[in-house]
């Protein structure tokens, strides 16, 4: 049992390491994107009741 015949092995296991990683990474961005556009609508609900409230 040498190096040369755990390669294989090795490579796949970081190829699809890497693939989770990258697929957790962008559900992270998407996520974080949704809850940031979340707030800025809730920001932009609130002024408007309070213009509305102050007419």
């Amino acid at each position: 049992m040498t190096i040369m015949s755990f390669l294989p092995i090795i490579v796949t296991a970081i190829v699809y390491l890497s693939l989770i990683v990258g697929i957790l990474y962008l559900i992270y961005r998407w996520v974080s994107k949704f809850i940031a556009l979340r707030e800025e609508q809730n920001d932009l609900l609130r002024e408007i009741i309070n213009k509305l409230e102050s007419k």
